[in-house]
């Protein structure tokens, strides 16, 4: 009788470890050519599948590709992308996969899937010169380990509050229950938990919902919870170490309020880039954002050697 019970018991478990998450969700959509219909970019097919992009000023012989950070997609470079715009650099920014408008494949979230979907994207838009690359957050990482293994294609690099250590969610990567965790207890506290990456959260009253938008196409939390358990795993400090031993020009922001990423952890990527780091007061872990002026000048001042 135990025993029939421990088994029900366990049945019942796996049975709400594996239907909750189909319901428990915002993801009602199917992400496809009609739900793009009305977006601002434009859409190309890469080897993973179709990325959402930006471009402005395709002639420009000087590119600077912009990568956002874990989930938030391109609209977050919004003042930086309309500033080096109006400067004259051909700027490209994209959604990562599983992310905004991009394609969520079903596959691991792996450094090499984002590295690719670079390479592809550089391919797709026949750009054969060194570019300047600029990662935020994540986003940062991302491009660190681009760096590292592509030298060659790459002129200078930019970093904005760039992640550098493991983030692993062990608890994720349990069968069932990491998805199931996820659509409880993570994903409902998403988007507003986006709000604590300001130091003026107050400054930006849409931010929220403009993040939902991306919540309603299935695989977003898919892609999520496999970026935290794949991507997030390595220390990234390697990646940053080759790039101070390659001698690339590169420059360092952060915001001295970060709360995401803190300040008083930015000496290790300084030293690692044997760089130092310049820092924006009054801001949180998205400075580009709350002091566009004075973060762009500094990318200017950087970018055009002044």
């Amino acid at each position: 009788m135990i025993k029939k019970g421990l088994a029900l018991l366990i049945v019942l478990v796996l049975l709400m470890l594996i239907t909750v998450p189909l319901f428990y969700t915002d993801e009602q959509h199917e992400l496809d050519a009609h739900s793009r219909t009305g977006t601002q970019g434009e859409y190309i097919e890469l080897s993973q599948g179709v990325t959402h992009y930006q471009q402005a000023n395709t002639g420009a012989q000087e590119v600077v590709l912009l990568v956002h950070g874990f989930s938030v997609p391109y609209y977050i470079w919004d003042p930086t992308y309309d500033f080096l715009t109006k400067q004259g650099f051909r700027v490209i920014r994209f959604d990562l996969y599983g992310r905004g408008y991009s394609d969520r494949p079903d596959v691991d979230y792996t450094q090499e899937i984002f590295d690719r979907q670079i390479l592809d994207l550089l391919d797709g838009l026949k750009i054969k010169q060194p570019i300047n690359l600029v990662g935020l957050s994540m986003g940062g990482a991302i491009v660190a380990k681009f760096v590292a293994d592509h030298p060659e294609k790459v002129d200078k690099t930019i970093f904005v509050d760039p992640s550098h250590r493991s983030f692993y969610k062990r608890k994720l990567g349990i069968p069932l229950f990491g998805d199931f965790f996820a659509a409880v207890f993570m994903m409902p506290n998403a988007a507003e938990g986006q709000l604590s990456d300001f130091y003026y959260p107050e400054n930006f009253p849409d931010w929220v919902e403009k993040y939902k938008t991306q919540m309603q196409y299935k695989g977003f939390r898919r892609a999520i919870v496999s970026t935290l358990v794949h991507f997030a795993k390595p220390d990234k400090l390697p990646w940053y170490q080759r790039i101070g031993e390659l001698n690339k020009e590169v420059l360092l922001i952060w915001g001295r309020e970060d709360k995401t990423l803190p300040l008083a952890d930015s000496h290790r990527v300084a030293e690692a880039l044997k760089t130092t780091t310049f820092v924006v007061d009054k801001s949180g872990h998205l400075p580009h954002l709350e002091h566009p002026k004075i973060v762009n000048a500094k990318i200017l001042s950087f970018l055009r050697n002044l």
